[in-house]
């Protein structure tokens, strides 16, 4: 729901800007439970974590749709700083429960990211890449794009397991990513020590100006 509401809201401000309609072609979850039909296990319940369903062409659940002949789009996104990709699902697919992985996948955890990375470089190195992030083109470090695996090399392991092939590549122009304002949201004290009332009464491992 929340990428529906996210693109109606990126629809009319297109609309206000260049007087023009956008057009949601393709929209799939990559967090979810469905039942599907396996042609070993016949009627199955999936639970997908962090990966998409890749559904070929021919495959009963496509019948009487626009894919049905095709196959449904793989999206694999990279980070906010690679390339990502749409791919057509392959006959063996099948030996992944007809899913693959919905991203790049992360090398540094959110936590690593925000502790290990320069706010200042990453903010640079985003500008003179051309590539717009927010409206004040502070990068959030959480999704900066030193936090995640090469998308090249997770897409070659896709493509040589043979479960889909490329059908195009995008590289981004924007970002936006939402973050929390003011001391909303939730905040976590690793390494320090709370209080009774639930505060940090110390905090240690803090950034240094360098970070800001």
């Amino acid at each position: 729901m929340n990428r529906l509401v996210i693109f109606e809201q990126v629809a009319e401000a297109f609309r206000e800007v260049f007087g023009a309609e956008l057009e949601l072609v393709y929209e799939i979850s990559h967090n979810l439970v469905q039942r599907e039909w396996h042609p070993d296990f016949g009627e199955v319940w999936v639970h997908r974590k962090g990966a998409t369903r890749a559904f070929p062409a021919g495959h009963p659940l496509l019948k009487g749709t626009v894919w049905e002949e095709t196959g449904h789009p793989v999206l694999i996104p990279g980070s906010n700083k690679d390339w990502s990709y749409i791919l057509r699902p392959l006959e063996a697919a099948v030996n992944s429960g007809y899913s693959v992985n919905h991203g790049a996948g992360r090398r540094l955890s959110r936590g690593a990211a925000t502790r290990e990375l320069s706010q200042r470089a990453i903010d640079d190195e985003y500008r003179e890449a051309g590539i717009v992030v927010n409206t004040n083109g502070r990068v959030p470090l959480d999704e900066a794009a030193p936090a995640y695996k090469s998308s090249a090399e997770v897409i070659e392991a896709v493509t040589n397991a043979g479960l889909a092939r490329i059908e195009h590549a995008l590289y981004p122009l924007a970002s936006l990513k939402g973050a929390d304002s003011g001391g909303k949201g939730r905040k976590r004290f690793k390494g320090g020590k709370r209080d009774h009332r639930g505060g940090a009464k110390k905090w240690e491992g803090k950034k240094t100006s360098e970070h800001y």
